[in-house]
């Protein structure tokens, strides 16, 4: 008994395995984890380059030698000396913080795209369920379609029907094999499409059963567009930054110190040189530029997000009217299903229709599950645009 008891629990365990969710490629995935990778290197990048840019100027180091000749002393005089440049109070620190905004701006913007790739996976994940679910289905109809050719081949064999209406359904069911063979080989190319963004087993099956809701109304986060609005205001914290950078009436002072041999004399120097930078106004044209700056990028943001909202509120019409189409369609099918299908094939049974109007009833059906393909794809195809449009994390 315990012999069966562990077999039992090992096929469980291998089968629940076997089975991938949309978690399990979503952890999986080749490209949202380069994409992190390279964010992460180009800020490590970003991040030595200011520091190389405000480090501090290096020791100048200045060597001379002179053939000096009097009337009474001749000879080689040289001197040597050493200054550096040294900035005042905190603007080394003021130009690291703006450039550094600047690059947290731009990491936050680089993160737009790793949603992106999270849910272009996702949709691609639904496209796949959504062509295998229409597989099975179709499956379904074709073996009760050769069920069928079979009876009525069987029909023929005692003379019970003509060999033109054999004929049709043999025709049929052979379409049917071929555009069969035809969805299995999309659903398999949908599926190592799939599991090449991956690094996932290719053998394993996908669960399916974990496909996001198809509703009316797609309810988004308070936090629409975060990740644009904070680097957003990075790039502003960085303009005010620079301006506090550049309202320093002193940025930097030089020192040096000297020894000169002149013949016979011996000169040791010491001096302090300091910029006087009211006699230039590059301070005061920085601060415009900046100023400049800082407005043109509150305006470029009010643009911007006023089209991002028309976008947000055009795709969620797209998924309303999606949702309608969709719901509509699946009772036509419902109905066709359970009503007028049923009373198609009776009256066909009996003799009361024609074998023509029969097979135009099935290929209805399978035009209206097509048609319902088509939305249901659609529908997720704009579900996930809208999650990468409003900058949506994983829900």
């Amino acid at each position: 008994m315990l012999k069966y008891i562990l077999t039992a629990l090992l096929f469980v365990t291998y089968s629940e395995a076997s089975v991938l969710t949309l978690t399990d490629i979503l952890q999986h995935a080749k490209e949202p984890t380069l994409l992190s990778k390279t964010i992460e290197e180009e800020q490590q990048a970003l991040e030595a380059k200011n520091l190389a840019n405000s480090a501090d100027a290096p020791f100048v180091l200045h060597n001379g030698m002179t053939r000096a000749k009097s009337k009474v002393l001749s000879g080689y005089e040289y001197d040597v000396a050493i200054s550096k440049e040294l900035k005042l109070g905190n603007i080394q620190g003021l130009e690291q913080q703006q450039n550094r905004l600047n690059n947290q701006a731009y990491k936050l913007e680089q993160e737009k795209y790793l949603i992106e790739a999270s849910n272009r996976l996702k949709n691609f994940y639904h496209q796949y369920c959504l062509e295998s679910n229409y597989r099975t289905n179709f499956q379904k109809s074709h073996d009760n379609f050769v069920t069928l050719y079979e009876k009525k081949k069987s029909a023929y064999g005692h003379d019970e029907i003509a060999k033109t209406e054999l004929l049709q359904l043999e025709l049929e069911k052979k379409r049917l094999h071929t555009e069969l063979e035809n969805l299995k080989q999309k659903e398999n190319s949908s599926k190592e499409q799939l599991l090449s963004l991956t690094t996932l087993d290719s053998s394993d099956a996908f669960s399916c059963q974990d496909m996001y809701p198809i509703v009316q109304e797609v309810n988004l986060e308070n936090d629409t567009f975060q990740l644009s609005q904070k680097a957003h205001e990075k790039r502003i914290e960085s303009t005010q930054v620079g301006l506090n950078r550049y309202s320093k009436k002193l940025e930097s002072v030089e020192v040096s110190m000297g020894y000169t041999k002149e013949l016979e004399t011996d000169l040791y120097t010491v001096g302090v040189s300091i910029p006087l930078n009211f006699s230039t106004n590059k301070s005061e044209q920085e601060r415009a530029a900046l100023m400049h700056q800082s407005s043109a990028l509150m305006f470029q943001n009010e643009h911007q997000m006023a089209n991002r909202k028309y976008e947000l509120r055009e795709l969620k019409a797209r998924l309303s009217r999606l949702f309608q189409t969709i719901h509509s369609e699946e009772e036509n099918i419902e109905q066709f299903t359970n009503s007028l299908l049923p009373l198609m094939k009776k009256s066909y049974d009996y003799g009361e229709s024609s074998v023509i109007e029969y097979l135009l009833s099935q290929q209805k059906l399978n035009q209206l599950q097509q048609a319902l393909l088509e939305n249901q794809k659609g529908y997720y195809e704009t579900l996930f645009q809208l999650y990468s449009m409003s900058e949506q994390k994983d829900k």
